[in-house]
């Protein structure tokens, strides 16, 4: 075996006709072993799928050849049908309730006394006429202990404060009348902040501030702001010509000039 040969695989093609080396074009052993397993694999998907139509083909056709199963066929004529059901709803049976009720819950029997020696028996008082006169007596203003002649007023107007975010209906609203200007805080001014501070208040019936919430603002300006809106009078919020009670908002500016 030549050198040439030596590296060379037994089942491949023979390099002894290769004219020099390196092979290029169709002369070289890779492309001509390409070509012939190319041939087999071809060859062989066509044998393979050949073989699988003929198996499907024997199979179907083995199939085809069985003997059909024979089926009972019941032929009803319609003079043996029965009448047909009828399309309108049926009603639904009338239930005696009160039978119904007898039958379900039994009577209570009659409880038949049975005597119980003396010191078991329990004494029941009953109170005589003039015992539930007293007792029915109607109350007088002595008892009371007004005297006659006294005024009695009873005041059913009841006042309730309403809340900060609870709704009061009014046909008036209030009006303002005057407020003080604010205090600008020297913190505040020397820090430069300006701004505008939300106040809710509650107006009472004499028009004047009871109370007050912050809304929105700056923290150096909210005291400022809640004795400013203090100061505030307002003409007081009617219903059914009557002051009442509301929340309104009053805005504080602090800006400086």
């Amino acid at each position: 075996m030549s050198s040439r040969n030596s590296m060379h695989i037994p089942w491949a093609f023979s390099l002894d006709e290769a004219p020099r080396l390196p092979l290029t074009g169709e002369a070289h052993p890779l492309r001509r072993e390409f070509g012939r397993w190319l041939c087999w694999g071809n060859a062989s998907a066509i044998l393979l799928g050949i073989l699988l139509f003929a198996g499907w083909y024997v199979v179907r056709h083995l199939e085809s050849n069985k003997a059909p199963v024979e089926r009972e066929v019941h032929i009803v004529r319609y003079t043996e049908l029965g009448v047909p059901p009828s399309l309108s709803t049926p009603k639904a049976p009338q239930v005696n309730v009160a039978e119904a009720v007898a039958k379900a819950v039994k009577p209570p029997s009659i409880g038949v006394p049975e005597p119980v020696p003396d010191e078991m028996a329990q004494s029941t008082t009953i109170a005589t006429t003039a015992e539930m006169s007293e007792f029915l007596a109607p109350i007088t203003m002595e008892d009371l202990g007004i005297e006659a002649g006294d005024p009695f007023v009873v005041d059913l107007d009841v006042k309730v404060e309403p809340k900060p975010d609870e709704f009061v209906a009014v046909e008036e609203e209030p009006v303002r009348i005057s407020i003080d200007p604010p205090v600008y805080p020297d913190v505040a001014r020397e820090a430069g902040v300006e701004g505008t501070v939300q106040v809710r208040a509650l107006v009472g019936t004499d028009g004047k501030v009871k109370d007050c919430v912050i809304l929105e603002g700056q923290a150096m300006l909210n005291d400022a702001a809640v004795a400013c809106a203090k100061t505030a009078i307002f003409r007081p919020a009617l219903l059914q010509h009557r002051p009442v009670e509301v929340w309104v908002i009053i805005p504080v500016t602090f800006k400086i000039d």
